[in-house]
Formats: structure tokens, C-alpha cells, sequence
């Protein structure tokens, strides 16, 4: 691999020169230029990023932080936040750089700390968490960009869905269905990493029974870790067998525990949705496919994913005035499982 050093022997120019021209400082002659980027060019040399953000800061990368990246909803925020750097990336050498925290929250704010002190990018977007009070006060300070996604905080760009209003349509679809006692399956919440959503879901369901005077049954409320198949199937096994009465689940979950209970009430020898209707969130592709095809909330990815790359990307030019707040609309999808 070739280095700085190599590109400034064959131009016959010295260090310094080799990096005012990758670095776009103009003080070079134009003929000892065009020297410098044909030696580039013929040893196809390629600048040490991290090097160039120490020495120019600026590092001509996008930080994207979650908790895991194995959920369906948040593999597909990142592809199409991928596809937008992939094609700014086309003129401009623009990189993304993914980081996981596995829920841990000072895992990060470890990873939040090294991005700003490395300068291993020139904006941050994470996903439905946001950072602590230290480092968002280190990150206004070095004037870092920060979308979040799925969440609020003061000092950042937000993109999230109304995923209140989109609960609140589930369960009031399922009570006008006739529904009577509708379980909710949501995900677990986490001192300290709990996605605004979870929360949110759960008070649009409660605000859904609440609003028709169907009284709150804390045993019909269960959660799980992940939003897996198999977690839907073996919590949808446990209310059947608590809870006899059940005539509708929602999942705010996700899809895929949707698709989980569906199977579980299935196999207790039940239909899906004459014995219990089931409503997933976030339409994942497999919903449409699957049967009985999912009844669920869609929440526009592309929308939300693109908003936020385009909204780093403007901060990272300068042209962002100020900060944005967007909050899309969520739409109930009518299928067969309810």
C-alpha cells in the first residue's frame, strides 16, 4: 500500500505539498498539482482518514450508534442511511461507521467519547437512544451534529414516527372490531437505554382501551427482549395458558413477535383471526408473505432513515440553519390476521 511518502518522491515534492493537495489547501502551483495527483493516481494511494481528521478536522464520515443491529427495524434504518452515504459518497469520499452498544450504556458513552476525542466522524445519528449529559455537552462544544432517531433531546435533530398515534390505531381497530380483551405484547424496558417508542406504544394502547372504558388488565401487558420470532411464540404460549379469555393480541413488539404468536396460537389449535386477531408494527417485508398476511402499523423507514442521513449531511456542510423536528404519520395495513 502506498504511503504519503511514496506519492512525494515520485512528484518530487515534499510532504507538505502531498498533503495541501489531498487536503484541498490551496497554495500549490498548478502544474506541481497536477504532478502530485498523477502520482496519486498511478500509485493508487489512498489518505489515512483518521490521520486526515486529527491533522484537518474533518473526517469525511457519518457515526451511526444502536443498541444491536439484529433487529429488522433497525437493519433497515441503517440500509437506508447506507444507501445515502453510498451515493454522497460517489463525489464526496463520504463514509458511515456503525457502532453497536449492546445496550450498555457506558459502553456508549465510551464509544460517544472516542468518536469526538479520535475524530473518527464529522456527525453522529443514533437510534433510539441518545447521549448522557457529559457528552452531549462535549458534543455542542465541538459543534459535532447529532440526529437522533426514535427519540427527543435539546441541542439535536430528531426523526421519529407518532408511534403513540400508531398503537392507539391498532388497538382501537381491534375494539371496534368487536375485540374485548386484547393483550400487549411490547418490548422490555431498560433503566437508562429504554427506546421512546416502547413507551410511547404502550400509552397508545392503554389510551386506545381507555377511550372505550375497557378496563386495563395489567396480566394482558407482557414483553420481551427482542423482537424475534421465537420470543413471540413462547410469550404468546405462556398467555394462552394464563389467560383463556384472550380474543386479540397487539404487537408493539414488532412484526417478527407478531409472526411468533401467530404460530403459538396456531399450535395451541386455535385460528388466526377468527379464535384471537393478531396486529403487528412496522411492516417488515415478511409481513405481507407470511399466513395468515400480517395486520400491522407501517412506520415509513425510508422516510425516517433518509430524513436523518440528509439532516447529518446538511449539518456537515453548514447549510442547516437550525435544528429539525420531524414526526411522521403512521398507517394501519389491513390484512388477514385481523
Amino acid at each position: 500500500m502506498a504511503t504519503i511518502k511514496d506519492v512525494a518522491k515520485l512528484a518530487g515534492v515534499s510532504y507538505n505539498t502531498v498533503s495541501f493537495v489531498v487536503n484541498g489547501v490551496d497554495k500549490v502551483a498548478p502544474a506541481t498539482k497536477e504532478r502530485v495527483l498523477k502520482a496519486i493516481e498511478e500509485l493508487r494511494y489512498r489518505p489515512n482518514k483518521t490521520a486526515r481528521a486529527l491533522v484537518g478536522g474533518k473526517a469525511d464520515s457519518i457515526a451511526f450508534i444502536s443498541t444491536r443491529f439484529t433487529s429488522v427495524f433497525g437493519m433497515n434504518i441503517l440500509r437506508e442511511i447506507e444507501d445515502g452515504v453510498h451515493l454522497a459518497g460517489l463525489s464526496s469520499n463520504l463514509d458511515l461507521i456503525p457502532f453497536s452498544t449492546r445496550g450498555e450504556p457506558e459502553l456508549k458513552e465510551q464509544i460517544i467519547e472516542s468518536i469526538i476525542h479520535n475524530r473518527k466522524a464529522d456527525a453522529i445519528i443514533m437510534l433510539g437512544i441518545k447521549p448522557g449529559p457529559g457528552n452531549m455537552a462535549k458534543l455542542k462544544e465541538e459543534g459535532m451534529p447529532l440526529v437522533i432517531i426514535d427519540g427527543t433531546i435539546e441541542g439535536a435533530s430528531c426523526v421519529k414516527c407518532d408511534n403513540e398515534k400508531g398503537a392507539f390505531l391498532a388497538a382501537d381497530y381491534l375494539i371496534k372490531a368487536g375485540r374485548k380483551n386484547i393483550a400487549y405484547l411490547g418490548m422490555s424496558k431498560n433503566d437508562g437505554e429504554t427506546w421512546p417508542s416502547i413507551i410511547e406504544k404502550e400509552q397508545g394502547y392503554k389510551k386506545a382501551l381507555s377511550a372505550k372504558n375497557i378496563p386495563i388488565n395489567d396480566r394482558l401487558m407482557v414483553t420481551v427482549e427482542n423482537n424475534y420470532v421465537n420470543e413471540g411464540r413462547a410469550i404468546m404460549q405462556t398467555l394462552l395458558k394464563s389467560n383463556k379469555g384472550i380474543d386479540a393480541v397487539f404487537c408493539g413488539a414488532g412484526d417478527s413477535t407478531a409472526i411468533g404468536a401467530i404460530k403459538a396460537i396456531q399450535e395451541a389449535g386455535l385460528c388466526v383471526p377468527q379464535d384471537i386477531a393478531v396486529v403487528g408494527y412496522d411492516d417488515i417485508p415478511v409481513a405481507s408473505a407470511f399466513t395468515p398476511a400480517l395486520t400491522t402499523v407501517r412506520q415509513s423507514v425510508e422516510k425516517i432513515g433518509n430524513e436523518a442521513f440528509l439532516i447529518a449531511l446538511e449539518a456537515m456542510q453548514g447549510r442547516l440553519k437550525e435544528q429539525k423536528n420531524l414526526v411522521f404519520e403512521p398507517e394501519l395495513i389491513k390484512r388477514e390476521s385481523a
